[in-house]
């Protein structure tokens, strides 16, 4: 029998890293042998930035993760059946879904924006992450192409007569050649429409920078939130920001500060202008350019621990107990791949970040993701659209 809250069906089995597997209790505690003297009460050396978060702070900051699926997160299931229907009749979304079955890497931007309608910037940006890079360097905007022209394949018509720049080496930091074709397991969906090897493998391996990649997943939610408008206007009146927020953590004696890519903050009209009317992110935003369609890498794991104990944080800095768990959510976007990742912090973790305090059998923390969704597949855009909807319906909710 289908599962009502699972958006696509079941992903397949994927290698598991060690920091997706730390989902229960026990399972963290035989990890982290020594995860008591690395806990907040009782370790010595600093605490890294959450950019340079590793294994070390996943312990100290005591971190359950579950694998990635695509079950709908608990929180949100009480609004998917009203946010499924909403897509389903919203004539916009169901226009960009149609989009999706023509190749977007080969229409221009004047093309797109007279085809997306109200999502004109999101599938503008889209195009340009699906877009096949020249070089597999993540430098290579800057490299002399003269200086590597051997290294490009025979009958190449790129030339350039611009010398290297001083400060770069001359011979490139990772290899021209891309890395083997990489097969995929798993289609998401039946419109899935492979195209030839070589442009497949580029596609599969690109590189592209993370602001490429925020400016995209930006977009995306702010299209969706705007159409979501009417009626009566809000107490609170939510909208994205592209602007990054800086979360400075105070965790028992020790201090780190992670940044994200984005926040849905709330706007009013202040001394005769519209602008930002509190502190508070409600839901961040992480961009990274990695890419891969099986597995998240650790470190990306991490750094999206950081900023959601750095969003949890916001709650906590005045000093006063928190009596309910929380459920704050992380939007994660790496190239084309979309993921929503909710962190449920129990009361008693309020404590945990002032003191260190904790029961003999610790406090975690447990993140849950949902994905990971790739946006140019019509399937898993639509599933996309629906949580992105359930996700505002579920803060409508809660105020």
């Amino acid at each position: 029998m289908h599962n009502r809250h699972n958006l696509i069906g079941p992903r397949p089995q994927a290698p598991i890293s060690n920091t997706s597997s730390i989902f229960l209790p026990a399972a963290f505690k035989d990890l982290f042998q020594s995860w008591l003297q690395d806990s907040l009460a009782f370790r010595t050396d600093p605490l890294r930035p959450g950019s340079l978060w590793e294994k070390r702070e996943i312990g100290t900051f005591q971190i359950l993760r579950c694998p990635s699926e695509r079950e709908v997160p608990v929180p949100l299931r009480p609004y998917i059946c009203e946010a499924t229907a909403w897509v389903g009749k919203c004539q916009d979304i169901r226009s960009a879904i149609e989009l999706l079955g023509r190749n977007l890497r080969n229409l221009t931007h004047y093309e797109l924006a007279h085809s997306a309608g109200k999502f004109a910037p999101f599938f503008t940006l889209l195009a340009q992450v699906l877009e096949t890079p020249i070089f597999s360097d993540p430098r290579r905007e800057l490299r002399s192409q003269i200086a590597e022209s051997s290294a490009n394949p025979a009958g190449s018509v790129i030339s350039s007569s611009s010398p290297l720049p001083p400060s770069l080496p001359s011979v490139p930091s990772s290899p021209i050649q891309p890395p083997s074709k990489k097969i995929r397991q798993h289609r998401s969906s039946d419109s899935y429409i492979p195209s030839d090897q070589s442009d497949q493998s580029s596609f599969n391996h690109r590189t592209k920078s993370e602001m490429t990649t925020n400016a995209c997943i930006y977009e995306l939610l702010r299209c969706v939130t705007e159409l979501l408008r009417g009626g009566d206007e809000p107490p609170v009146y939510l909208e994205w920001s592209i602007t990054h927020d800086t979360f400075i953590v105070e965790a028992g004696k020790f201090t780190y500060s992670t940044t994200n890519d984005g926040s849905l903050v709330h706007k009013a009209h202040r001394d005769g202008y519209w602008q930002r009317a509190s502190k508070y992110s409600y839901y961040s935003i992480e961009a990274k350019s990695w890419h891969d369609v099986d597995e998240k890498p650790s470190k990306v794991q991490a750094q999206e621990a950081a900023h959601l104990v750095g969003m949890y944080s916001q709650y906590t800095s005045d000093g006063k107990a928190l009596e309910h768990d929380m459920d704050l959510p992380l939007v994660s976007a790496a190239q084309n791949i979309f993921s929503l990742v909710l962190g449920k912090f129990p009361a008693q973790y309020a404590r945990y970040l002032g003191d260190g305090y904790q029961s003999e059998d610790g406090v975690f923390v447990e993140l849950v993701e949902c994905g990971m969704f790739e946006l140019q597949e019509p399937s898993d855009l639509t599933s996309v659209f629906t949580l992105i909807v359930a996700l505002h319906l579920w803060q409508q909710g809660v105020g």
